[in-house]
């Protein structure tokens, strides 16, 4: 048990981490890591007269390397941007580096970086080296643990949207109110994103669903949405750094109707899209004729339709529903505009290997390319939220789903390997967490 220290490093020595996921097959371009930039944009914005930041964006990973250099560097601070891929080697580098200097303010945040993931076996231990979880937005969250210079637990108790060590599990002070989305620096304006490759695009945050499958939330009031003039500004920034195209990381193209408006209309004052891909995910039940002509005017539309499953009684156990007359439909009119990809869940509770194929059968009858996901059980989705009847067993370390209600570990198992088989049949690709295959020829 380390002996934690009340003395807490008073300078502004910052390092920021992020990792990229491993290259995998069905996943061939590398995603910016969007959110740990943010945080820095925000830093930087701030203008903190002494602040020294240094980040750390990774592709490779040489434990001993990262350990060494951060060591060598002594900040005062260390904020990891954690992810499913991140978080175990995050987690070994927090170790090192609280062990090395007590006094150094070690913060977590990203979907990680959740109590009910702590708080699984192989992670129980970390609340020893964590000094604090940023819960959700952590742009604003983090400035202010960085611009205060009482960093005392006491003190950290009194900044809103964290979750603190205590007593060998973790206390959440309280939520941080919502933001103008607007006012937040944008690593494309301040020049921090890195160039080239695909630009991340975020016109406002939450969702009006709450598929306990899915971390998104529910849908805030109108100022979370992102006005005309910013966006067209962050177009600008996006241009400048040469992307060939963005992803959309909203919850939805067609969630937040005036977010919708006001991109549609930054786009066409910009043309950032004319010759570019954007690449966004629609829900099926919600799809409009302007999205359909919106989607007409990009060069490279790539769409992903989220249906998870084609059985109404499965989909009811993730909040979720299914029109056959509807989707037929919106499929063919996406279809005429864009290269679309239907996108099914393998392992959701209440689910089972005989449904799951008829999905998949039905879903390979359709002109469009399919993604099938190995069900996650991320810890702000069914982690926390699904009732104690679903039986759960799920890998600790990839959260991938093992068993559960419908589906035996061996049920699973098996469609697994169905799937490897067929992605080799139908020339598609097996990945870690998915598999694509191409439109039936």
């Amino acid at each position: 048990m380390l002996t934690m220290t009340s003395y807490r490093r008073e300078g502004r020595r910052i390092a920021l981490l992020a990792q990229y996921a491993p290259q995998d097959p069905a996943s061939p371009q590398l995603i910016s890591n969007h959110g740990m930039h943010m945080v820095e944009a925000s830093l930087r914005a701030a203008e903190i007269p002494d602040l020294d930041l240094h980040v750390l964006d990774m592709v490779e990973t040489d434990l001993p390397a990262v350990i060494s250099d951060l060591l060598w560097l002594d900040p005062d601070i260390v904020g990891f941007s954690t992810y499913l891929w991140s978080f175990p080697f995050f987690l070994e580098i927090a170790q090192h580096l609280k062990l090395a200097d007590l006094s150094r303010l070690i913060v977590m945040g990203g979907p990680s970086a959740r109590p009910s993931m702590l708080n699984l076996p192989p992670y129980r231990e970390s609340h020893q080296y964590i000094d604090a979880l940023v819960i959700n937005e952590g742009e604003l969250t983090f400035l202010e643990i960085v611009e205060s210079r009482d960093r005392s637990a006491d003190a950290l108790g009194k900044i809103s949207g964290l979750a603190l060590p205590d007593n060998g599990g973790w206390m959440e002070t309280p939520a941080r109110p919502l933001g103008d989305l607007n006012e937040l620096a944008s690593p494309y304006q301040m020049n921090l994103a890195p160039r080239g490759g695909l630009g991340v695009l975020q016109t406002y945050r939450g969702c009006p669903f709450t598929c306990s499958f899915c971390e998104w939330g529910t849908l805030e009031s109108p100022k979370r949405v992102r006005s005309v003039d910013d966006l067209c500004r962050e177009f600008d920034g996006m241009e400048d750094h040469d992307v060939h195209g963005a992803l959309i990381v909203d919850a939805g193209l067609n969630l937040n109707q005036l977010a919708f408006k006001n991109m549609k209309e930054a786009a066409r004052t910009t043309q950032i899209f004319e010759h570019r891909q954007l690449i966004c995910e629609v829900y099926p039940a919600k799809i409009q004729s302007e999205h359909i002509e919106f989607l007409g005017t990009i060069g490279q539309p790539l769409v992903g339709m989220g249906l998870q499953s084609f059985d109404n009684e499965v989909l009811a156990h993730v909040e979720r529903s299914y029109d056959e007359k509807q989707f037929a439909n919106h499929l063919q009119q996406l279809t005429d505009v864009a290269s679309v990809a239907l996108e099914i869940i393998l392992g959701l509770p209440g689910d089972g290997p005989v449904n799951f194929r008829r999905s998949f059968a039905r879903a390979r009858t359709l002109s469009c390319a399919l993604r099938v996901y190995h069900c996650v059980v991320l810890p702000s989705a069914l982690m926390v939220r699904a009732p104690e009847h679903y039986a759960l067993d799920y890998d600790m370390r990839s959260l991938k789903m093992k068993a559960c209600l419908g589906w035996t570990s061996q049920d699973l198992q098996r469609e697994i390997d169905f799937l490897n088989d067929q992605a080799a049949q139908q020339d598609g690709q097996c990945g870690e967490f998915f598999w694509v295959f191409p439109p039936p020829a």
